[in-house]
């Protein structure tokens, strides 16, 4: 099965399969859907995959909530600290490839 379609089933699960309840980053040249794990840890995936990958059409004002990429970043400041192989690299960018532990077959 395609990586993508294991990042999709982890989104999914992790919000209880409607993307209404996950939160909407919008950050420009891209905008992302936000959910976290069992652990807490972010799951990120871009707007376009998952459009693509399911056919939806996502309405940011329908998810339970908004956040800029800023605030993304101060809020999992820590989680960004220990997990992200650079500072210089996008997290939003860098989370939505599935680089965390959950977004892996057989994690």
């Amino acid at each position: 099965m395609p990586k993508s379609h294991y990042h999709l089933y982890n989104i999914l699960s992790a919000c209880a399969g409607n993307w209404r309840n996950c939160v909407y980053i919008s950050a420009g040249s891209s905008d992302y859907l936000l959910s976290t794990d069992r652990d807490g840890s972010p799951i990120v995936m871009t707007a376009e995959q998952f459009q693509l990958l399911t056919g939806e059409q996502l309405d940011p004002a329908e998810c339970c909530g908004q956040l800029s990429p800023e605030g993304f970043k101060t809020l999992y400041a820590k989680y960004l600290l220990w997990h992200m192989p650079s500072a210089m690299e996008d997290p939003l960018c860098f989370l939505s490839h599935g680089h965390s532990s959950l977004n892996q077959p057989g994690a």
